[in-house]
């Protein structure tokens, strides 16, 4: 029986690596992409991938079998289909070829591998990551939708949904009232009313709080 070259092993194992945490991203559904007026860049955020499939967040998911084309920092742009839709997200195939495959694997491996560095942040307030994605979108208007957090911080939110609002637009996120300051590539940011505490912050955006009384939707409408 003939063994396998070192290259040939190493190449399969980086096809088969996984990297579990966060990769942030976005995606465009095939099925929405020429739709006349419709939202078609989302965010998302991948918790799981290897080189062939992904679990990700999001807010749209689409249907099993859909068409998409993703972008992950530090992964560059992968194309599959979705093979199940997930609360809160889905999970996608990804269609490569061999080649394809062995690269992004190589790639997964380096963001596994790539030691953690300190980058100076020169905003005033710090934007982190929260542990929970998902909240709720109240418009000026009393609109409501699902909304994807792709950042916060004590003084806004950016986020992604299947609406784009105007800039100076009023726009709440869970329990915090602001207004829409600017549009990002897959959504846009909030400005908070008042800045707030960061420890109170992802309870707040995603409601997990016994404190929400006054949800933004009240919030907006005494501000106006």
């Amino acid at each position: 029986m003939q063994s396998k070259t070192p290259g040939n092993a190493g190449a399969s194992s980086r096809k088969d690596v996984r990297f579990i945490g966060d990769v942030m991203g976005s995606y465009v559904l095939a099925a929405r992409a020429q739709a006349p007026g419709a939202v078609r860049v989302f965010a998302c955020r991948a918790r799981s991938v290897t080189a062939h499939e992904a679990v990700v967040n999001a807010p749209v998911s689409g249907m099993a079998g859909d068409g998409l084309t993703m972008t992950l920092q530090g992964l560059g742009i992968v194309r599959g289909r979705i093979s199940r839709v997930l609360d809160g997200g889905f999970a996608v195939a990804f269609d490569c070829t061999e080649q394809e495959r062995a690269a992004l694997g190589a790639r997964i491996d380096w963001l596994k591998r790539r030691t953690l560095k300190t980058v100076s942040d020169r905003r005033g307030h710090k934007r982190v990551l929260p542990r929970e994605t998902r909240a709720s979108l109240t418009l000026g208007d009393g609109r409501r939708f699902d909304c994807f957090i792709i950042d916060m911080s004590q003084s806004g939110v950016a986020v992604s949904a299947d609406v784009l609002p105007p800039i100076g637009s009023s726009a709440g996120v869970g329990a915090i009232p602001g207004r829409v300051v600017r549009h990002v590539e897959a959504g846009f940011a909030v400005q908070f009313a008042e800045v707030q505490q960061i420890g109170q912050l992802e309870a707040l955006l995603t409601l997990k709080t016994s404190d929400h009384r006054i949800l933004a939707g009240e919030r907006l409408k005494l501000n106006d």
